[in-house]
């Protein structure tokens, strides 16, 4: 089972496009807990109504901690051999699960990475990366790939051990996974700077 583990505040006007990518999606063994870190906007409302689906679950913090501990918090309620970490304005492609995990048994990794678009200024900015294949930790490194929200599927052992994410050999599917809303935090930043280090910045642990 894949868990995802969606991290927000104040979504409110993005986190319903975001839950009904995971319901959407072609692979349906799945678990979803949506860490609300503080929103004091409409987000919860917006939640509330995609907890019928009992795969779904809502925490609520009402004070706001850092992604990390959030993130952290989400992982504890879940019990997914694979994990996913998303933002509340990001957008699974329908197939993105089944892409990731369908890399991960094919290359006999723990974590893999899929090709993303994001959104700036209002429009979307398609990223084409390199071909399908194994990375390795050190090649990794080097490439334009980033470990974004959205596009890294995690073995549990790895996602629990943030220190692992990269020394790992990582699968890579070229298929588009996620749509990143604007703004969003890698997972790992880039080690050189780069124009993804621009776009993107690293989030506090």
């Amino acid at each position: 089972m894949i868990s995802v583990i969606v991290t927000l505040k104040n979504k409110e006007n993005t986190i319903i496009s975001a839950l009904q990518s995971i319901v959407a999606q072609s692979v349906q063994k799945w678990e979803a807990v949506i860490v609300d870190n503080g929103s004091t906007d409409g987000s919860e409302y917006q939640v509330r109504s995609y907890l019928i689906d009992r795969r779904m679950r809502y925490l609520k913090l009402e004070k706001e901690v850092s992604v990390a501990e959030a993130r952290q918090k989400g992982l504890e309620m879940t019990s997914g051999e694979w994990v996913l970490f998303m933002d509340g304005s990001d957008y699974l492609e329908v197939n993105a699960l089944e892409a990731l995990y369908l890399s991960v048994k094919k290359y006999g990794t723990s974590i893999a990475v899929g090709n993303f678009s994001f959104i700036k200024r209002g429009e979307k900015q398609i990223q084409n990366f390199i071909p399908e294949g194994i990375i390795s930790a050190s090649q990794f490194n080097k490439t334009r790939l980033l470990m974004a929200t959205g596009t890294t599927l995690m073995g549990r052992s790895v996602a629990t051990r943030p220190e692992l994410w990269e020394t790992s050999n990582v699968a890579y599917t070229d298929h588009l996974v996620v749509i990143n809303g604007e703004g969003e935090q890698p997972l790992i930043k880039p080690r050189r700077a780069s124009l993804f280090s621009r776009l993107f910045s690293w989030f506090n642990n």
